[in-house]
């Protein structure tokens, strides 16, 4: 896909910056009887033809409907790494590229963040982005294709990181080229094709009756000629011209208001971000509530009306209802349950993480459980914004188009949500261990309230992940016609069930069953979590692997996360050496069972 952009992106420059603007722009110059402004005003378009620009459809390259609204935004977010670059709308922002090419040619838009591609470009180190006239020589040759089509026959796991950088830088270019050329709005449907294909303005060829392809022509003439003058009128007349198109020729794949509705209220919401804020606010108030709670209330349960508990609990339950909100947008926009790439899962753990930490405090009320989800919850959110993922609605691909994606899938990364909250409250009891001495029986009663509610998330986490595991092999079943067949994802699916529930029992090993034994082996057991999401997925090849196993090394951050989980295991170890610190006075232990009641 990519080599055929990069293609694209050579023809696309040599009729660009040789041979003129192309088919749009000498469509439109036939028709111009007068002198337009050499440059774009910045948001030149009012709210109103904004948002009906908004609405307008547009197919990608995937074949997927979706709003004008969510191209703009998705091409300006690739371009210049920004959403709102330079104080732009999105709309306008799209458009201007369009309607002034010469402009934008000439303006530091494209996004260079990568030393190593910078020093390949030739620009300063604190540039941030680069004229796309300067990507090419005075012959109009794309002075970077040459590194970019070695980039390309270098395996991916051999490509060097910034052989990995400028292939993105590449990919930005093309972007904004196919912005430039029209290319990528293909608003136009092609009447009587077998796919539904609709095409750009700069596609209107011989695919169309000439009828039509004068309609076309005429009616998108009209909309580039009300850009250029950045006459607000025109360009909302042309707006409604070819949203009338749209609905005469291509009405059968238009997507109901409902639909489209949905998608701009998520572009515009973004809840996946904004609802990290009061996560975030959430976990500092309720888990200094928590503290006060060990300190000062000697293990009573908060009342609702408490000042600090209700304000916590309130703006947790606003961020988890947000979250779900978001959740429910997306799944309308899209037309599935969110559940077929990394980014949809992620945000599926984020959420049934957020939902687990509240239905725990509502029966615990001690303010941890919630402050652990928000912190947990964040930081997943947090990791589905990395350029790893994209955010993208895509349509699904064949094999996950059944029901049991919604069966398998909601249940096994739901385990991975409570597994996940376990994880954090083991690493609570590790800490509470590192200041947990002689006399100090606050902590010890705090330490086997959180064991109690520890041994809880750990137990419902694991059936999940049974059932779920269960569950998969029947759809592997009607999918491939074997119910387990030793692909890299079933068999670490495998691995994560005995590792848990060899933690699971040590309840039941009399010398083992101490709250600090099953917090480590908790604590530590995630990692088999993330192998079998993020090592399987993007490092191994197999049935259920995004990256067929060509992803590059591990990150650093993986080391350095591991060597501290490991030293608060070993320090907890270290302070609590004496097995008898973990033997509760007999009235500890009755109040501590009455505090979980």
């Amino acid at each position: 896909m990519r080599n055929l952009l990069m293609s694209s992106l050579i023809t696309l420059a040599a009729l660009v910056l040789g041979a003129g603007f192309g088919t749009v722009h000498a469509q439109h110059g036939k028709s111009g009887h007068h002198t337009h402004a050499s440059e774009p005003r910045k948001n030149f378009l009012s709210n109103s033809t904004r948002d009906a620009l908004a609405l307008l459809m547009v197919q990608d390259f995937q074949g997927r409907m979706k709003p004008f609204d969510t191209l703009s935004r998705e091409t300006a977010m690739k371009i210049t790494k920004s959403k709102h670059f330079d104080e732009w709308q999105p709309v306008d922002f799209y458009l201007s590229i369009m309607a002034f090419p010469h402009y934008w040619l000439n303006q530091e838009v494209i996004a260079v963040r990568n030393a190593g591609v910078k020093e390949l470009i030739g620009v300063p180190k604190t540039a941030t982005h680069v004229k796309p006239s300067y990507l090419f020589d005075e012959a109009n040759r794309y002075r970077l294709v040459s590194l970019v089509e070695e980039a390309h026959r270098t395996p991916n796991n051999k490509r060097t990181k910034t052989q990995r950088k400028l292939l993105s830088f590449d990919e930005r270019v093309n972007v904004f080229f196919m912005a430039l050329r029209g290319l990528s709005l293909r608003a136009f449907p092609l009447p009587g094709d077998a796919n539904n294909k609709w095409i750009g303005p700069g596609d209107f060829g011989d695919e169309l009756e000439e009828k039509i392809k004068t309609e076309y022509e005429e009616t998108f003439n009209a909309f580039h000629h009300g850009l250029i003058d950045m006459n607000d009128a025109d360009i909302r007349s042309g707006a409604q011209a070819i949203g009338a198109l749209q609905f005469k020729y291509g009405a059968d794949v238009l997507p109901s208001e409902n639909v489209r509705g949905a998608e701009i209220q998520l572009n515009r919401l973004q809840p996946f971000i904004w609802s990290m804020v009061p996560y975030l606010i959430a976990f500092v108030l309720l888990i200094v509530a928590y503290a006060w709670r060990i300190a000062r209330r000697q293990g009573e349960k908060y009342p609702i009306r408490h000042p600090l508990y209700a304000a916590g609990l309130l703006i947790y339950t606003g961020a988890v209802l947000f979250h779900l909100y978001g959740y429910i947008l997306r799944w309308v926009a899209g037309g599935q349950a969110p559940l077929s790439n990394g980014y949809e899962s992620l945000i599926f753990i984020s959420l049934m993480t957020g939902v687990a930490g509240l239905w725990y405090e509502l029966r615990s009320r001690q303010g941890v459980m919630a402050a652990l989800a928000g912190l947990l919850t964040t930081v997943i959110l947090a990791v589905s914004m990395l350029p790893t993922f994209d955010p993208a609605i895509s349509p699904l691909v064949p094999v996950l188009a059944s029901a049991w994606l919604i069966i398998h899938v909601t249940v096994i990364t739901a385990s991975y949500g409570f597994l996940g909250l376990a994880a954090l409250v083991a690493m609570a009891i590790l800490i509470l261990h590192l200041f947990k001495t002689q006399g100090r029986n606050h902590l010890l009663l705090a330490v086997f309230e959180l064991h109690k509610l520890h041994w809880t998330v750990l137990v419902t986490g694991l059936a999940f992940l049974s059932v779920g595991t269960f569950l998969g092999g029947v759809w592997a079943n009607e999918s491939w016609g074997r119910y387990w067949g030793w692909d890299p994802k079933e068999t670490w699916a495998l691995v994560t069930i005995l590792v848990y529930a060899f933690v699971v029992h040590l309840r039941f090993v009399r010398a083992l069953n101490r709250p600090i034994h099953i917090a480590a082996g908790s604590f530590l057991a995630i990692w088999s979590i993330a192998m079998t999401y993020f090592g399987v997925n993007y490092f191994l090849s197999g049935l259920h692997s995004y990256a067929q196993g060509d992803a590059p090394g591990v990150p650093g951050w993986v080391y350095i996360t591991a060597v501290v989980m490991i030293t608060l295991v070993i320090g907890a170890y270290a302070v609590d050496r004496s097995a008898t610190r973990d033997q509760a006075p007999s009235s500890m232990k009755i109040r501590a069972r009455a505090a979980m009641r």
